[in-house]
């Protein structure tokens, strides 16, 4: 499916938090490792990794989506409602490979394949926002963009790195036993801002 057309407005919004930085920890802090979590419990954290893709993908014409979006205060929105305190410390230490799990088809031999594969989420996505704010602001001091200055697309740019990160194939969102578990999880994200909890249990 492709990603729905924004508006540039709406988009800036977006992408400034989604790269929002945050706060250092004190020089001599020293941060715990965060246990790996059992299969089962890595399939949710990869599921709610998709309800925040599908967010990415939509929120131009889904208000819900982009509330969740605008409501989060967290790097590349990882973070409630989409993920635990402990799930995001996790999916922002582990390693590409990890994060996709045992099914997802082996990195390609050689190349960048590899080396992506042992970088954490928030490394990769940095990196191809960065390499997509150069190649465009390269375009635009070309003359290539019509004189219009360029844009960061939420929907456009973002979704499809977090879709390439995770290693989510494109018709994975077309499935119906997705789009059940995306309306479910909804309404659970709906019920838990009611009670002031801010975020959703495990779909």
């Amino acid at each position: 499916m492709q990603s729905e057309d924004v508006d540039p407005a709406q988009s800036a919004e977006c992408v400034t938090r989604s790269t929002r930085k945050r706060k250092k920890k004190g020089k001599n802090s020293v941060q715990e490792p965060t246990p790996e979590p059992g299969p089962n419990h890595l399939g949710d954290i990869r599921q709610r990794l998709a309800f925040m893709c599908q967010d990415l993908r939509t929120f131009s014409a889904n208000a819900d989506a982009a509330e969740r979006l605008n409501a989060s205060v967290h790097a590349h929105f990882l973070g409630p409602p989409y993920l635990s305190t402990d799930d995001a410390q996790f999916v922002r230490s582990c390693d590409l490979a990890t994060l996709r799990g045992a099914d997802a088809p082996p990195p390609a031999s050689g190349g960048s394949s590899q080396q992506q594969a042992k970088e954490t989420l928030p490394e990769f996505l940095e990196k191809g926002m960065d390499d997509l704010v150069k190649a465009r602001k390269a375009k635009s001091e070309r003359g290539e963009e019509g004189g219009r200055d360029f844009v960061v697309c939420t929907s456009h740019d973002l979704a499809p790195l977090l879709q390439e990160a995770c290693a989510f194939p494109k018709e994975y969102f077309e499935t119906r036993a997705f789009r059940e578990a995306y309306k479910r999880w909804e309404k659970e994200v709906r019920k838990a801002v009611k009670k002031g909890r801010g975020r959703a249990g495990p779909v």
